[in-house]
């Protein structure tokens, strides 16, 4: 319900703000609006039954205590982990494989392993890249990007198809997966749900050393009415991807003595076209549980899936974290105000670092959301 007639008017101008976004398929930034219009309080979602946010097949969440016990255990560990090793696998000669690679951040993947010198396979659904419309010199890349390039390869990689998938992530030694729901592509099921999981077996067949996820913040919360408004603008794709979050989970869980690892990445709302370049990590604010969240651009999300694809650290190894900057900072619904309010509770560790390395430290591995006490 709105609350007043003054923030009846609020209401109508964010509302048509927030389809602007959407029609303009800038779904994350309609729900970091929404979120802050809840925050303040001019919507009020009311207590609706609705599903819980689908768990992991070993109830994945962690309450309060859990958090307060495994949180002292996850910092002392932190100290000794070693992160001047950032390889991940022996081959460094591998390539790393983008899924996506046509998209907007898939692109700037590529580009950013290009721009490092690593060798990259960009899989696209049509076999071609790049694509016309993705500026690669957000992420300072102004190269060759034709297969003239022997760090690049270009191969066609359908998603929905299990074999193309094996072929394709054979002999990666890491893979990020950019793909989502496109008109062309294939609807949120098909993408961001099943093929999220088919990619993440094959990483595991294929004995790949790290599988990264690019997911979106909120997949836990489907009572936020950011949750629910997105899942509106493209039918099913916040379950869908929650679906794919947890199939991934449970199919690295059961292979558990896979030396291969995934890490989930939550983005929150892609700032753009008002800014798409590297802030760096220092700008950037990490948090696990899913009740933050905030803007960033689509350059800053692929610097640091390439990092995370780069880092044999144990503790970004199996677990989920949401990614956004630090000065742009909202709760997923208006319940987390506190976890807002207070920077230095001790739940929702607020993460931060002038480096990837000191970014990164004190992520805890094997988590998936915060269960409300």
């Amino acid at each position: 319900m709105i609350k007043s007639y003054s923030q009846k008017q609020k209401a109508k101008t964010h509302f048509n703000l927030i389809m602007i976004m959407i029609s303009s398929r800038n779904h994350l930034s309609a729900f970091l609006l929404l979120s802050v219009v809840i925050a303040a309080g001019i919507f009020v979602v009311n207590n609706t039954p609705q599903a819980d946010a689908l768990s992991l097949s070993n109830d994945g969440g962690l309450n309060r205590r859990d958090i307060l016990i495994g949180g002292s255990a996850a910092a002392a560990a932190a100290a000794n982990f070693p992160f001047a090793s950032w390889a991940s696998g022996n081959d460094k000669a591998a390539p790393i494989a983008i899924l996506g690679a046509s998209g907007r951040t898939g692109a700037l993947c590529v580009a950013s392993c290009l721009r490092r010198g690593l060798p990259v396979k960009a899989l696209t659904r049509s076999g071609t890249w790049p694509p016309a419309k993705t500026d690669l010199k957000a992420v300072g890349y102004d190269g060759d990007a034709t297969p003239s390039n022997p760090l690049l390869t270009i191969e066609a990689c359908d998603v929905k198809n299990a074999e193309s998938l094996m072929a394709s992530l054979a002999g990666c030694r890491a893979v990020i997966y950019a793909a989502s729901a496109s008109k062309n592509g294939g609807n949120s099921k098909e993408i961001d749900g099943d093929g999220v999981i088919a990619a993440g077996e094959s990483c595991l067949k294929n004995k790949v050393g790290r599988y990264i996820v690019l997911s979106s913040g909120g997949t836990t919360r489907p009572n936020s009415l950011g949750f629910r408004f997105t899942e509106m603008a493209v039918a099913g794709i916040m379950t869908n991807k929650r679906l794919g979050e947890v199939g991934v989970a449970n199919a690295f869980a059961k292979d558990g003595k896979s030396s291969s690892s995934y890490t989930i990445v939550r983005p929150g709302g892609l700032d753009e076209p008002k800014q798409n370049i590297i802030l760096g990590p220092s700008a950037l604010e990490i948090t696990q549980g899913d009740v933050l969240a905030g803007f960033v651009s689509r350059a800053d999300v692929a610097e640091a899936a390439l990092e995370l694809a780069l880092s044999s650290v144990p503790n970004v190894q199996n677990t989920a974290f949401e990614l956004y900057y630090g000065n742009k900072v909202v709760p997923v619904d208006r319940k987390y105000k506190k976890y807002y309010a207070d920077p230095d509770n001790e739940v929702v560790a607020r993460l931060h670092g002038d480096s990837y390395e000191e970014l990164f430290k004190g992520i805890q591995s094997n988590y998936d959301y915060l269960v409300d006490p």
